[in-house]
């Protein structure tokens, strides 16, 4: 079954804790310590290839990558988890399902998107070692990997869309230029999923994609066409397939008045009209038909899949127009907002003060082990962050307690030597 819309759910994988350990052996009662780094979250990568065209073939709605696994002692660190790789098709457009923020556009052959990114793995206690802090009993545990909600969106990549009304020979016309072999029937919307195919020419190749049928009120929900316009987006020519028998005129006017409803600029797109099953008319009504629906403005060739009637030169008009068309430009997506470090010091009451500092917060949530032997390692940290200037610039003083996120403490300014 084709799918071109689906949401899915990625959670990347967390990174493994770093290990509190001590070199044991004997005749060596207090040796130094020796825990391992935790190995990084396995994260979750979306790739673009060509064979896969349908996001029916991701089967599961919810992905979860590898964690890295704990450090060990004898300073053993743990294994990064793996990375999950999910191939999607290419013109994958994928947006926070949460936010609606386009996310990544993936066009390219073997394109990449980092969807959720592992988290990193923790610190084993001794790279907490300092000239005075020898046997640190505490390390830090791993992040948690990235989860976000997903919405993947399908849009074609074709050079030229056929648009027309159902039964209007679209398929066949797809079928006589390419090697395409989409269902034909002579009843509407046999084309359920858009069907793409490659017209060759010499060493030149052009893609097609037919586009299922759009009635009137397509733009607004009705039949197939609102499920399936935004295939049309990224071609950069519009073949409109009119039954020359079926008021061809009028019905050029409805499917232009549907695409404008649905983008007003698919309508300063290049465009051809194919004046489709001409074999029925008689030849001067042929010639009549042509004359009046050129008054459109666009070029119109008279076409016939049974008789082969005018293919060639629908072919070569199609490379001409391809050629000379600029690929159509789509909204790019917007470069994720990185960590800002940014510090915030708030009096809630007398003497006493919150503090926000993500950058700060980040390293503290984090550690594990005897909290009260890291009070030096937090020094470190409001100095590397420059909180201690914060503080005493809003009116901190020694003995006031200071909250950072769940956890409180007596305010002691650093002594300087």
């Amino acid at each position: 079954m084709f799918r071109d819309i689906l949401e899915i759910t990625v959670t990347a994988g967390r990174g493994g804790d770093g290990c509190i350990s001590f070199w044991r052996e004997k005749y060596i009662a207090k040796g130094g310590p020796d825990g391992g780094d935790g190995g990084e979250g396995g994260s979750i990568i979306l790739r673009a290839l060509a064979q896969v065209d349908s996001l029916s073939n991701l089967s599961k709605r919810v992905y979860k990558a590898e964690n890295g696994q704990h450090g060990m002692g004898k300073g053993l660190f743990g294994r990064s988890g793996k990375d999950l790789l999910i191939e999607v098709p290419r013109g994958t457009r994928v947006y926070n399902s949460e936010t609606g923020e386009l996310l990544a556009d993936l066009i390219e052959e073997g394109q990449t998107f980092v969807a959720a990114k592992g988290g990193k793995g923790g610190w084993g206690n001794p790279r907490f070692v300092t000239s005075t802090r020898q046997g640190p009993r505490f390390a830090e545990a791993g992040e948690e990997g990235e989860k976000r909600k997903l919405r993947l969106e399908l849009m074609l990549l074709a050079d030229v869309g056929l648009v027309g009304y159902p039964n209007a020979g679209k398929s066949s016309l797809l079928a006589a230029l390419t090697q395409a072999q989409p269902k034909i029937a002579s009843y509407p919307f046999t084309t359920l999923s858009p069907n793409l195919g490659v017209i060759e020419r010499n060493l030149e190749r052009i893609t097609m994609a037919d586009i299922p049928g759009i009635i009137e009120g397509a733009a607004q929900g009705k039949g197939l066409g609102l499920e399936f316009l935004r295939h049309i987006a990224r071609t950069r020519v519009l073949l409109y397939v009119l039954d020359g028998a079926d008021q061809p005129v009028q019905t050029l006017q409805t499917l232009q008045a549907e695409l404008r409803a649905y983008n007003p600029e698919l309508l300063f797109r290049q465009g051809l009209i194919a004046l489709n099953k001409s074999d029925l008319l008689p030849s001067e009504a042929v010639g009549a038909l042509v004359s009046e629906v050129s008054r459109t403005g666009l070029p119109v060739l008279p076409t016939s899949t049974q008789t082969r009637q005018g293919l060639s030169e629908l072919v070569d008009a199609l490379f001409a127009l391809v050629q000379a068309a600029p690929k159509p430009k789509m909204e790019p997506p917007k470069p994720e907002p990185e960590f800002t470090a940014y510090i915030k010091v708030t009096e809630v009451e007398d003497g006493v003060f919150e503090l926000e500092a993500p950058q700060v917060q980040r390293h503290l949530d984090r550690l594990k082990g005897d909290l009260m032997e890291a009070s030096g390692y937090l020094q470190e940290l409001f100095k590397r962050y420059r909180v201690e200037q914060a503080l005493k610039a809003n009116g901190v003083r020694a003995g006031d307690t200071v909250r950072l996120g769940r956890h409180e403490f007596e305010y002691i300014p650093e002594t300087r030597q």
